[in-house]
């Protein structure tokens, strides 16, 4: 049982890492296919007699920059693309955007060409950009990158001219509107793919989240009602024992001492009147001795508390059991906190706590509880805080609503705030009356 929530969490994690995994696998592919196809229209167009039109026989050199000039930047290119997708680092991933952006600028200016080897090679750098980047990036990245890209076209040679022949040519009009269009087309298509990408995995993440917290809660409160149960009976045997032990030691006695002077009055021949009254008044004072005794044992039955409630020590423990059945740390910082401030007091402090850890798990996501104590003259102040996700309104529930009326039971007041950097927090302050500070002498809780 104490192992189900870590399974279930690092199984949910695996599933979820593996889903992201695949949503980058489909643009990496994607890539690969639109550079891949550009290397070939390439080699393909520019091998054999074409190339010939413009490096004679003798300037092998020169071909070969050729070939270098496009091929190196296109390798560099798609490292770069890769790097952007896989990366998780955002600044990285900006990095390696423009170092694909330059690459592919760098591998298709030498070149006479427009809906080909340069489509493929923009589309790829476009795809990229409109699904590694969260909105409103991958948006601007993608009209600045196309506005860029087009104007590049009717200046190749502005890295200078390569040591060839070849002509080139500015596009028309017309063949810039429709590649204008087709790397626009492609753009909202892939940032469409993002959204919905990202909305079936946000989907699943909280179905995952929602699976997770039902997990750990049935196990923290099934803990919870297993120690409550194991404390209950443990000292329900130990008040049975005392019980017991004093009904033994002053009924027990006194109904001995009854019988022992009623057989010692039935032993005697004959008993004169002013013996027999002393006789049966002194049975008559045993009587009502352990009649007294067993009504004071009575009320003390009565006024018998739920031990797992009546207890400052059980946030302790509530505290072990949630850093075992789930990844949340909790910090208790006692200041100068007694034990005990009576059954009310502690009853209203350890539900308030146990209130607080069940919207930290449920709703908050935290990682990190504190709960602080102080006492002040005539008051006692608990603040429970975590590191969650915190929300922009609070919406008053039934836990809210629960943790008011308990406070109010015992005169304090109640504060639930959630800081602007994140989180929750809630601030319980309780007046402490002279039977409250009574309750206990000690120094505080260790």
């Amino acid at each position: 049982m104490r192992n189900i929530p870590y399974n279930n969490q690092r199984g949910g994690r695996a599933n979820m890492e593996k889903r992201r995994l695949f949503f980058k696998i489909i643009p990496a592919i994607a890539i690969a296919v639109l550079l891949l196809n550009a290397g070939i229209i390439f080699t393909t167009k520019y091998t054999g007699a074409v190339l010939m039109q413009f490096f004679s026989s003798a300037e092998t050199e020169n071909r070969v920059l050729f070939f270098l000039n496009f091929y190196f930047p296109l390798v560099l290119c798609a490292i770069a693309l890769y790097g952007c997708i896989f990366s998780n680092a955002f600044f990285l991933r900006a990095i390696c955007l423009f170092v694909g952006f330059s690459m592919a600028v760098i591998a298709e200016y030498v070149l006479n060409d427009l809906f080909t080897i340069n489509l493929c090679i923009y589309g790829a750098y476009i795809l990229v950009t409109a699904m590694a980047f969260p909105p409103p990036y991958n948006y601007t990245g993608s009209v600045l990158s196309i506005a860029l890209f087009t104007v590049f076209l009717f200046h190749p040679p502005f890295l200078g001219r390569a040591g060839t022949d070849l002509a080139f040519f500015a596009p028309a009009s017309e063949q810039t509107a429709a590649f204008t269009v087709y790397l626009l087309a492609l753009a909202i298509l892939a940032a469409l793919v993002r959204h919905l990408a990202e909305s079936y995995l946000n989907s699943e993440a909280a179905v995952s989240h929602l699976n997770q917290v039902g997990t750990k809660m049935l196990l923290f409160n099934h803990r919870l009602q297993e120690y409550v149960k194991n404390s209950g009976e443990e000292a329900v045997k130990k008040d049975r024992l005392r019980f017991t032990r004093d009904l033994h030691d002053s009924s027990g006695y006194v109904f001995t001492n009854i019988i022992a002077i009623t057989d010692a009055a039935m032993s005697w021949p004959a008993m004169e009147q002013q013996k027999m009254q002393d006789t049966f008044q002194l049975i008559q004072n045993q009587a009502r001795q352990g009649l007294q005794q067993t009504r004071e044992i009575l009320h003390m039955i009565r006024k018998l508390q739920e031990p797992a409630l009546g207890s400052i020590e059980n946030i302790y423990e509530m505290k072990a059991i949630l850093e075992e059945v789930t990844d949340i740390k909790v910090d208790i910082v006692s200041g100068n906190m007694r034990h005990n401030y009576g059954p009310d007091v502690n009853r209203t402090l350890t539900r308030i706590v146990q209130e607080a850890f069940t919207n930290s798990v449920r709703h908050g996501q935290a990682s990190r509880i504190i709960i602080d104590f102080w006492e002040h003259p005539g008051k006692l102040v608990m603040v429970v805080r975590d590191n969650g996700i915190g929300t922009q309104q609070i919406v008053k529930g039934i836990g809210l609503a629960g943790m008011e009326e308990r406070v109010a039971q015992v005169g304090g007041s109640l504060e639930v705030t959630s800081p602007e950097d994140g989180g929750f927090c809630v601030k319980v302050a309780i007046p402490l009356l002279p039977q409250e500070l009574a309750a206990d002498t000690g120094d505080g809780i260790a």
